[in-house]
């Protein structure tokens, strides 16, 4: 079915991005570098790897289109306009602290307690997350080589893992911009390869239910209900969008990046559903899981190799990314105080890297390994996170029992309760709608039901406008 070209594209991707990573090892060889490349993003780095990171999840997406059509694109348009809502608010006060990591952030606010619950929880989240790139990577290859899923997620994970413990951020952003563009390019071929295998527009359009291209209808919004409570708000507070804030070089980097990022995440959002709603004409009886890899058949070697590194190179970017995130989220939550050895720092990572690898076996899919996340991290970290930049009167106290419950209910009502909800009632009530709901409940009796916080406690967060200055670590 594959050709020889077609594999050894594969083949040669896998090879050059792990040479791009050792090469850029160079430039991760201290604390700053590693985790926030010294501070030295501009806006071109930082848009292409925001977009990059989101990017991860096209065949999730791919997957939504197969199975509901266009209101499928909700799942990046949720995360887009997510961080156009951190632009126009504490986008521009965040990078004015100039922290590391999340966890920086709780311990000025709230201190030490609260530092190792964020860390526990987001190190536990983010580690989920970078299984994605697992799974997605081995369906990939998987297809291409016709071997058996867990040794094509090995394949994928000896490279990666090293290389992304070895160089950190720099290793993980040039990698991503090469990925990313290849993504793109791979998802572009596939649009009108859709359109063509279903015996052109017109017949695709006669085929498909009515409503499919209906962003709107009354199912798309209570599915976009139930998005903006995990994948908006995960944006708003997500640990690795602010380590890339952190990243840049001022203030209006930090902006611009966020604000075009937004738009490319929605327009790829739209392409990615699109191709899965039109492999449903051609291919109805396929796993959903499956929209893109399938489509790809229809190409020809070559064009069909490039779509195949594209698939490929979106699920590396979550191994990559989210792998340096929640080793940031360790180390920092850890020894926030203390510059750690670079050699502990890329044993931790590459753990991390194989911990997600072990989660990738489970057998879960794409969209639920997603979801878990943010169905841990939101709880665990929006209420707490907003009111540290919004609520003078919120205290240690309060920020704790929010994380610990919010995260705590999140989980038991994924467990126990939404298996027997339909599929609609599934999003109106989101475990992590619930979550927040009870999260929100206990930041504001914990807080009443303890002292107020000294004022240099939170006059780091709501400054004046014109005191608005970065903060030296």
């Amino acid at each position: 079915m594959y050709s020889f070209v077609d594999a050894a594209m594969v083949i040669g991707y896998i090879t050059l991005m792990f040479i791009i990573g050792i090469v850029i090892y160079k430039r991760g060889r201290n604390y700053d570098e590693y985790f926030i490349a010294g501070r030295k993003f501009s806006p071109f780095f930082i848009v292409i790897t925001l977009a990059a990171g989101i990017s991860s999840a096209t065949m999730a997406v791919a997957t939504l289109g197969f199975e509901v059509g266009m209101s499928g694109a909700w799942f990046f348009i949720s995360l887009g306009i997510g961080a156009w809502i951190l632009l126009f608010t504490i986008a521009g006060r965040l990078r004015a602290l100039a922290q590391y990591s999340l966890t920086d952030i709780f311990e000025m606010r709230y201190g030490p307690a609260a530092r190792a619950v964020i860390a526990i929880l987001g190190t536990l989240a983010y580690t989920i997350l970078l299984s994605i790139g697992f799974v997605g990577g081995g369906y990939v290859l998987q297809s291409v080589f016709n071997i058996d899923l867990v040794p094509a997620m090995l394949i994928i994970a000896v490279p990666f893992i090293t290389y992304t413990a070895l160089g950190g951020l720099w290793a993980s952003a040039v990698t991503n911009i090469v990925k990313f563009f290849i993504l793109v390019a791979g998802v572009i071929v596939l649009i009108p390869a859709g359109i063509n295998s279903a015996g052109g527009w017109n017949a695709l359009t006669a085929v498909l239910p009515p409503g499919s291209f209906n962003l709107f209808s009354p199912d798309a919004l209570i599915m976009a209900f139930g998005f903006f409570w995990v994948l908006t708000l995960s944006m708003w507070v997500a640990a690795d969008i602010y380590q890339l804030v952190f990243s840049t070089k001022n203030i209006r980097t930090a902006k611009i990046g966020l604000g075009v990022a937004g738009l490319l995440i929605i327009v790829l959002g739209l392409m990615a559903a699109f191709i899965g709603l039109s492999a449903r004409v051609s291919f109805p009886n396929i796993n959903p899981n499956d929209a893109m890899t399938t489509l790809a058949t229809t190409l020809g070697p070559g064009l069909r190799g490039l779509v195949f590194v594209a698939l490929l190179a979106g699920s590396a970017i979550a191994v990559v990314m989210y792998q340096l995130v929640a080793a940031t989220l360790l180390v920092r939550g850890v020894w926030p105080k203390t510059k750690v050895s670079m050699n502990r720092v890329r044993l931790l990572s590459a753990g991390i890297g194989v911990v997600g690898l072990i989660f990738a076996t489970q057998g879960a899919s794409i969209e639920s390994l997603t979801l878990w996340t943010f169905r841990i991290i939101i709880p665990a970290s929006f209420v707490p996170t907003l009111a540290a930049f919004y609520w003078k009167r919120v205290t240690t106290t309060g920020a704790l029992a929010s994380s610990i419950l919010g995260a705590a209910t999140s989980g038991l009502w994924t467990w126990l309760v939404l298996p027997k909800l339909s599929i609609n009632m599934q999003s109106v009530l989101e475990p992590a709608f619930i979550g927040v709901i009870i999260s929100l409940i206990a930041l504001v009796v914990g807080s009443y039901m303890s002292p107020a916080p000294p004022e240099e406690k939170w006059q780091l967060f709501m400054p004046k406008k014109e005191d608005v200055t970065e903060v030296k670590v």
